[in-house]
Order: C-alpha cells, then sequence, then structure tokens
C-alpha cells in the first residue's frame, strides 16, 4: 500500500514540460504574449529564468493595448512614454541571452514621443552587444528629428513604419541586410541606402528612395504600394537583378500622363530576369498608358507566374496590355487574373454584350498549366480570352474560374454551355468552378 501510494505521489511531481528540452521551452515561450512568458517566471525554480533566454522580444499590440490600459490613469504625456518604455527596460536588463528578433509597436498618441527617441538610442547599443538580427518599429510616429543609428547594428531584417529616416553617408551602410521593409516612411535626399546583399525590399506609401541615394546590387524581390507613380524610380533604381516584383497604387488615376511611348514597356522591358510578377489596384491602368504593344521588344523568358487584380474587361488598352504581356512571357507556366469589382455593374452594360477581345493570333502559350480567374461575369471579352487560353495552352491542366455574385445562375448555366464548346488545345485541360475567389495580393 505505501508503495503505491509512493508511485503515485511521484507520478504527480514528475513535471514532464519542464524536463523537455531547452530549444522546446524557446519555442512554446515565442508563442505566448511577452508578458504571460514573463508570467511563467513563478511556474518553479527551473521556469523562473526560462523566459530571459528567448530569442525574440516582441512587444506587439497586444502589448501596446494591455500598456495603454495601466497607463490611461495618468494625464501627462510624458509619465505616459516613460510608464512604457520603463517595461521594456526592464525586459531588457533582465534578459540573458542573444536577441534574434526585436520587435515593438509604439502608442501613436496621447504619449511624448520624444521619450522613445530618446530610449531607442539607448537600447540600440544594448541590442548591438546582444547580436540583434531582425528590428520591427512600428506606428512610429517621431517626426524630422529622429536620426537613429541602425546601420551600427548588423542586421539581416528592418522594418519601419511611420518613420523619418535622414541618414547622411557618415552613418555607414547595412552590411548584413538582406530584407528591408519601409512603410509610410519619408526619406531625405542627403540619406544613403548602402545595402550590399539586400535581397527583398518591401516599399508602401515611402517617398525619397532613389538610385542616388540606394545601392541594393542583389536585389530580387521588390513590392511596392504607392500613391503615385514615377518611372523614373523604375528605370534608374537598377533593377536588372529582380526575380520577383508587385506594384500596386493606393489612388484610383484620374487621368495618366501623356506619354509617347508605352508604360509598359519602361517598367518591364529592364527586367530580364523576372520570374513572378503582382499587378494591383490601378497599376495595370498605369501600364497601359502610353500606348499598346503586340509584345515587348525583349521577352520576359525566365516569366513563370503572372497574377492580375482590378482588370477591366471593358477597357481596350488595358485588355491590350494583358495580352501583350501574356505573348511576351514564353515560358508562363501560371496565370492568375482578377476582374476589376468597384466599379458599378450598370457602367458595363449587358454581361452578353459583343465585346470581343480582338487581335488573337496563333501565338502559342506552350508551357501554361495552370489560369485561375477570379469575379468572372462573363463579358464577351472574358469569354473570348478564356477561348484564347484553352485554345493556345497545350500543357494547360486547370481553369479555375469563380464567377462573381451578381452573375445570376441561369447566366453562368449559359456561360458554362459555351465554355464547354470550345476547342482545347490539351486533352487534360479541366474547367473547375470555384466558391469563392482566389486572392493572390
Amino acid at each position: 500500500m505505501a508503495e503505491a501510494s509512493t508511485r503515485k505521489v511521484s507520478r504527480v511531481k514528475k513535471d514532464i514540460i519542464s524536463e523537455l528540452p531547452g530549444n522546446i521551452h524557446e519555442y512554446i515561450l515565442g508563442c505566448l504574449p511577452i508578458q504571460d512568458a514573463v508570467r511563467t517566471s513563478v511556474l518553479s525554480t527551473r521556469w523562473r529564468h526560462t523566459w530571459t533566454m528567448t530569442p525574440h522580444l516582441i512587444f506587439d499590440n497586444q502589448f501596446l493595448c494591455r500598456m495603454m490600459v495601466k497607463i490611461s490613469k495618468y494625464t501627462d504625456p510624458e509619465l505616459k512614454a516613460l510608464k512604457f518604455v520603463s517595461v521594456i527596460n526592464k525586459a531588457l536588463l533582465l534578459h540573458n541571452g542573444p536577441i534574434v528578433s526585436f520587435s515593438i509597436e509604439f502608442p501613436s498618441y496621447e504619449c511624448d514621443s520624444r521619450i522613445f527617441h530618446d530610449f531607442i538610442d539607448q537600447w540600440i547599443p544594448v541590442l548591438s552587444r546582444k547580436s540583434i538580427k531582425q528590428l520591427s518599429l512600428d506606428d512610429f510616429k517621431l517626426g524630422e528629428y529622429t536620426a537613429h543609428h541602425f546601420s551600427s547594428l548588423d542586421l539581416t531584417h528592418l522594418r519601419l513604419i511611420s518613420f523619418w529616416f535622414s541618414y547622411t553617408s557618415t552613418s555607414g551602410g547595412f552590411t548584413y541586410l538582406t530584407n528591408l521593409e519601409l512603410i509610410n516612411v519619408a526619406i531625405s535626399k542627403q540619406c544613403i541606402f548602402d545595402c550590399p546583399v539586400l535581397e527583398k525590399l518591401t516599399l508602401v506609401v515611402c517617398t525619397g528612395l532613389s538610385h542616388t541615394n540606394f545601392h541594393a546590387p542583389k536585389l530580387k524581390c521588390l513590392h511596392q504600394m504607392c500613391d503615385e507613380i514615377s518611372l523614373a524610380g523604375f528605370e534608374n533604381l537598377g533593377l536588372k537583378n529582380l526575380t520577383e516584383f508587385s506594384c500596386g497604387l493606393c489612388n484610383c488615376l484620374s487621368e495618366l500622363e501623356p506619354s509617347e511611348t508605352s508604360n509598359l514597356a519602361k517598367v518591364l522591358c529592364s527586367l530580364h530576369n523576372i520570374e513572378i510578377i503582382y499587378i494591383a489596384a490601378e497599376f495595370i491602368q498605369f501600364l497601359a498608358g502610353g500606348g499598346s504593344l503586340r509584345n515587348l521588344s525583349k521577352p520576359l523568358h525566365n516569366l513563370k507566374t503572372l497574377n492580375i487584380s482590378g482588370i477591366n474587361f471593358v477597357d481596350s488598352d488595358i485588355i491590350s496590355c494583358l495580352l501583350c504581356l501574356i505573348r511576351s512571357a514564353p515560358n508562363l507556366c501560371k496565370l492568375n487574373i482578377s476582374a476589376d469589382i468597384y466599379t458599378e455593374f450598370s457602367v458595363y452594360g449587358d454581361l452578353r454584350k459583343d465585346y470581343r477581345v480582338g487581335d488573337l493570333d496563333d501565338f502559342t502559350i506552350d508551357q501554361l498549366k495552370i489560369v485561375t480567374l477570379s469575379y468572372f461575369e462573363g463579358r464577351r471579352a472574358e469569354l473570348e480570352l478564356v477561348k484564347y487560353l484553352l485554345a493556345h495552352a497545350p500543357l494547360l491542366k486547370t481553369m479555375s474560374i469563380h464567377r462573381h455574385a451578381i452573375v445570376t445562375k441561369d447566366v453562368s448555366l449559359l456561360i458554362a454551355e459555351e465554355m464547354l464548346q470550345y476547342t482545347r488545345a490539351s486533352s487534360r485541360a479541366q474547367i473547375r468552378y470555384l466558391e469563392q475567389p482566389v486572392y493572390r495580393l
């Protein structure tokens, strides 16, 4: 009896989680909000200092919301900011191991932002000694007096939101940076970005970056969302090594500036190594400006995936631009197209309106295997495109079609019956109908 009780007590005392390897502990803590990770110190003596070795210190939106509730009893913006940074200071002071990633979402109101500015200057040397690799500062509104020396850190990933960059050439370069994300960032003319190994660049509503202050000879991936387009930005940044490119416009284009040459050619002709292109929002309208082309002067031989959203199938210039892209990509494998869903349906008129794509030739898309069409309305231009792709893609496997909600079941049946009559170059080609649209951007 006593022996059975001893075995029972032994089973109760056995702590399976605490006996897991240290890297598993780090993974568990990394999945918890920073406050909860710190609270694990009360579980047992073994867990008391475990959180201090976690390589990821993430003060995210959840942390921000909790802190704003705690400091709401104070009215002085400076005191609120001091209370906020005191928690981060304590975490850095108690942390014992290397820090791989450090992320903070700052309050954008009710706090004195100058306090954050002062403490970031103090955190940078600490983070440098802890060999930080990834740094993210979100909703950081400090005005034009910010000039933190992030280049003193051996970062591989830097993400800044709502920031003013005022680096000069004396600030040095980002020697090890491979991934740079700038969101709502204003960059001074004196700023120098020297990124010799940068491979991925994300720009969202950024100003001031140009060939004069940006050097990234190994850049492979560029994602850009902007208020307006400057062709000089594409022509001068030196993007010849890009393999992935995406671009969208935040605002509608009321009218395009007159151009004697095609915008499509200006933007894409230098992207000889491009493999994936994402075109979003109003950017397709911009590319269609400056006159239509049958095909680019230099084919995009490496282009394998083409994603376009916001296609207006009653705009002949945009359709010509689409066809030009298809013809200029002889090795295209995947084509994803989403129709424009923001224009009132009444503008387009009858679904069965006799509107033809036109200028469809015998050019074959030899490598095309997958096609996805979202928000399909059954317009004549859409049907002609489907007919063209089925007839000119000998390796086509699947064409997936998601119909727009405005298309009734009766009309949808008529459309399906018509498409069944189309000639197919591939005996394996199948048409699938999707309940949900396919989002690629």
